[in-house]
């Protein structure tokens, strides 16, 4: 990608690990020389929906970050996230728009203060500068599932019987995710053993519930299957797991594993939302046959998903061709 190649580029996030792969894939696809920033921003702009308020310096928490003082001003603007649209908005008006911004996800304004926008079909999200997927764009491939798994190879490398691995995540605004709700999960975790012959681990979130956590601590302490260790071996358990089970909550960790070309399968939360977009993600994907609902069978299949992350580059560099 020659036009992209080495350009400097700053990745806008609010530091959660679902913005942070996204901006981090798609800067890794287009080759450019990218630094993280992470944004936070103050009262009431942290809590109010974007374009109530406008953005300036004053509204930043830690504005050293993004300052065109102290930094070399990027060429491109990655932004994932509430918080980024912030300070790539106010970017684009301080450099005088001789930067090249892209937004990650539906940013809830106008899509035209962007160069580009980049969403999943589940946002019904129209426009002439809008780019769909049908995953939310990431950093997950093969070279670096193999390199994380090897930081893991005491861990997992000699277990001998197929791993399953279940990310768990934590309420939100779509779903409810109470003690109730993994009491139905850990149901059919039991059931899951019984009828398979495998090695389970599960891993939290950051989203997850104390509660939750104690509970399933508590439930399976003799069984050995939640993760203790140090580090967050997710990406290792993505290459070391046959099978990969996912509540239905997060689309990023959802996307994450199914672009590991791992059997998903998922695991359906009580919907607080009559109309729930990722309801509609999850329909998607299950009839595209990029995941499965969970039984209490697992069985082996291979996902027709192709990775999106290199096409979108693909198609950002022909955009920004035609733009220069």
């Amino acid at each position: 990608m020659s036009n992209f190649n080495n350009l400097r580029a700053w990745c806008l996030t609010d530091g959660s690990a679902g913005t942070i792969s996204q901006v981090r894939g798609l800067a890794e696809a287009l080759n450019v020389n990218f630094e993280k920033k992470i944004i936070d921003l103050k009262f009431p702009w942290n809590k109010l929906p974007v374009g109530i308020l406008p953005p300036s310096k004053i509204i930043f928490n830690n504005y050293e970050q993004i300052s065109l003082e102290t930094n070399i001003p990027p060429e491109i603007i990655i932004s994932c996230g509430k918080r980024s649209i912030y300070a790539s908005l106010h970017l684009k008006k301080s450099l005088k728009n001789k930067v090249f911004s892209i937004h990650i996800q539906d940013p809830k304004i106008n899509p035209d203060k962007f160069d580009l926008v980049i969403t999943p079909v589940h946002d019904n999200l129209n426009g002439k500068n809008i780019i769909k997927t049908d995953l939310a764009i990431n950093h997950v491939n093969q070279k670096l599932l193999s390199k994380e798994a090897e930081l893991y190879t005491n861990q997992f490398s000699e277990i001998q019987k197929p791993i399953c691995t279940i990310f768990l995540g934590g309420k939100s605004r779509n779903y409810r995710f109470d003690v109730s709700v993994i009491k139905q999960l850990a149901d059919k975790i039991d059931k899951i053993l019984k009828n398979n012959d495998i090695r389970l681990f599960i891993l939290f979130s950051r989203r997850t519930d104390r509660l939750i956590i104690e509970y399933l601590n508590d439930r399976f302490l003799d069984r050995n299957i939640i993760w203790s260790g140090e580090g967050n071996p997710y990406l290792a358990l993505m290459q070391y797991s046959k099978y990969l089970i996912c509540t239905a909550d997060s689309v990023s960790i959802i996307s994450e594993s199914i672009s590991s070309s791992k059997p998903v399968y998922i695991f359906t939360l009580p919907s607080l939302k009559k109309n729930n977009r990722i309801e509609k993600f999850i329909k998607m994907i299950l009839h595209k046959n990029y995941a499965r609902l969970l039984g209490e069978k697992l069985e082996d299949f291979t996902n027709s998903y192709e990775n999106e992350t290199f096409q979108v580059a693909r198609m950002i560099e022909e955009r920004y061709n035609n733009k220069s």
